[in-house]
């Protein structure tokens, strides 16, 4: 599935109840690769933006932020029994200019 990153942010702390070193990297995406306008129903329009994170070893996958990536995720329950999609990893496709450069291209 592609997603688009917008914003990645690493974050490294000690938890202060445990005192166990956290590291990860924080990430805003979307559910799209195409930035088709999208019209949900008469009160909503647009794309909602999904919270993430990945492990720091993930990082060299990072190549360009914003940028469109291909996504893998994992089904998990999350504490109320409901299933959550977690991302696990990320494949560099292009930059968000390429996918404008490349869709008007195919369009000529």
């Amino acid at each position: 599935m592609k997603i688009t990153i917008l914003n990645s942010r690493k974050y490294d702390f000690t938890d202060p109840k445990t005192n166990k070193q956290i590291t990860g990297i924080k990430l805003q995406y979307i559910f799209n690769d195409d930035f088709k306008p999208i019209i949900i129903d008469n009160n909503e329009r647009g794309y909602q933006v999904a919270d993430g994170t990945l492990s720091v070893d993930k990082e060299y996958s990072l190549r360009q932020v914003p940028g469109v990536y291909e996504a893998q995720f994992i089904t998990r329950i999350n504490a109320k029994g409901q299933p959550i999609q977690k991302l696990v990893d990320v494949e560099f496709v292009c930059t968000v200019p390429e996918l404008y450069t490349t869709k008007a291209s195919k369009a000529v």
